[in-house]
This record gives structure tokens, sequence and C-alpha cells, in this order.
């Protein structure tokens, strides 16, 4: 069902959530850290208007003993919001995938300077490849063909799946790099999607005057924390436990302000923009929400995912 969404439309429930933010019920998420990195993330959410609640339960567990599983996995309950009745179990990975990726194509759209020419893109997993496709199609969707170069980091040969995905659109170009360095230097938007990362990615020098940053799991650009011009977040109070959120709060500001006409986006070309998008627990429950309603409440037998898949 949702992969015969078009990407429009997903694009679309994220933009709608993000709109009515303000009539979601929406606890901070609940992180729970482990060993070695391995960590659960707990997300509630109510929306009375649409009376619906749901829970999300989410971890990132490293392969303990060859176990047959993806790394990341999770499940979302979907409750009727005044009777407290569970109305579906809905696989979660499949949906956090889905809509961290929707959710960074959506801030590209909003926060990258309208000229911007250079994407560079880093972590070709499947979190970039619904980004950087909502991305280009929901461009090509409105008539822009510019030429577009795509900067990809060589990994195990991962890009060349990216290659491949895109290699219809004849006004992309791709351009391999063998560092981090490489792939941010001269790019208009940065896109991030690596799980974890230990250092940051590359010197202040390497982010030109203009550029858009993206880090989808907010890893490896501690630096630019402290000298961009910007800061744009999906919920401030999720991000007030980062080293330098006292230097960067009095700049940053609410997606879902920028989106209601409550205070400016980018407003000119020169600023270097960071985007935090934390990831709130309404755009899980409206995914889970449409997928649902799509499945016209069909039961179906439900099961984790057992093996590695590209979207």
């Amino acid at each position: 069902i949702a992969a015969e969404t078009p990407d429009s439309e997903l694009i679309r429930w994220v933009d709608e959530a993000l709109r009515e933010k303000s009539g979601y019920t929406l606890p901070p998420k609940i992180h729970i850290a482990q060993q070695d990195g391995d960590y659960y993330n707990v997300m509630p959410c109510i929306y009375e208007r649409g009376n619906i609640a749901m829970v999300k339960m989410i971890g990132r567990h490293s392969i303990k003993r060859g176990e047959n599983r993806s790394v990341m996995m999770g499940d979302i309950l979907l409750y009727e919001s005044d009777t407290g009745i569970l109305k579906a179990l809905i696989d979660g990975e499949y949906i956090t995938t889905l809509r961290t990726g929707l959710t960074a194509a959506h801030s590209a759209r909003l926060f990258t300077r309208k000229d911007f020419q250079t994407v560079g893109l880093i972590g070709p997993g499947n979190i970039m490849t619904v980004c950087i496709r909502s991305f280009i199609s929901s461009l090509r969707e409105e008539g822009d063909d510019r030429v577009i170069t795509l900067k990809l980091i060589r990994y195990h040969g991962h890009e060349e799946r990216i290659m491949k995905f895109l290699k219809a659109d004849k006004n992309l170009r791709f351009e391999l790099c063998d560092s981090y360095e490489s792939v941010i230097r001269d790019s208009d938007l940065v896109i991030s999607a690596i799980t974890k990362v230990t250092e940051n990615f590359a010197s202040n020098d390497c982010f030109k005057e203009g550029v858009t940053v993206i880090p989808v799991c907010t890893l490896g650009f501690q630096n630019c924390d402290l000298f961009f011009d910007k800061v744009f977040t999906d919920e401030s109070e999720q991000i007030r436990g980062f080293k330098y959120f006292s230097h960067f709060e009095p700049i940053t500001t609410n997606v879902s302000d920028v989106l209601n006409g409550l205070r400016p986006g980018r407003t000119n070309n020169t600023d270097r923009i960071l985007v935090y998008n934390y990831g709130i627990a309404i755009h899980d429950l409206l995914l889970a929400e449409n997928i649902w309603k799509k499945a016209e409440h069909q039961s179906v037998e439900y099961d984790y995912c057992r093996e590695k898949y590209f979207i």
C-alpha cells in the first residue's frame, strides 16, 4: 500500500502533520540507551480530532548472535483514542524508514536555496533512497527539469544501487567521492543518513555559503552547531539535550512555525542552514492511520522482517 502511494501524496501527509502539530498531544520521545550504541525509543502520540492514538516502540540493535533480522526493528500500536480499543498492530520499521526519508525530503524542499545544483549524499541506505527519490520526483512533478549533480560517497557498492535506482532521470549527473569532505565541499544541499557516527564528517571550511545540511540521524555535524546561521527542527524540546543546544537555541525555529507563517524560513542564498528532524510521532501516527485506512481494515498475518531488503 505504501509503495503504491505517490511520493507527492506521502510528502503531503508529512506537511499536513507538521501544519497541524499543535492539535496533537506529543510528549518528547523516551530514549533508552543500551550498550554499544544500541537503544530503544518509545513514542506516544494522540490526535483527539481524528480520534486516534498511537505508541511506537523502535530500536537499533546490532546483530548479536547471528540472528536473521534487520538492525532497526519496531512496532506501532494504533488505538481509537476515546475508547482505548486497539485498532491495529503495524510494522514500525517500514513506516519509520518511510516517514524519516520523507521528512528529510520535505525539509530539503523547504530550506534549500532555490537555485541549488549540487546535492551531497552520505549513507546510501533505505532512508536515503526514500529521501532522494521523493525529493527528485516532487521537483520533476512540478516541471523542474534542471540538471542536478548528486555526489555520492563510495561505500561497499551501495552507491551503485542509488545510481541504478535513479538512472531513468536523464537530468541527473553522478559524482563518486572517496571522502566525506569531498561529498560536502561545494554542495548546496548535504543529506546524511548514517545511523552511527563518532566524529564530525568535515572541517568548517568544507561548508559553502548558502548550504543546507540535513543530518537525518542528527550525527556527524556538531561543528556546524557552532557557526551555522540558522537551525530548524521538528521539535525543539527533543534536541534540548544536544551538547551545543544552548549556543544555537537563539537561532532555532520549529518547522511548523515556518509552515504556518509564524517565523521565516530561508531568507537569502548565503545563510548556512542546519535542519534537525529528530523524529516526531505525529508522522508515524498519520502514515500508520492513512495506510491502515487504505488497507480497508483487512486482517493480515503479522511478523517482523527476517531478511535485509532495499526499498
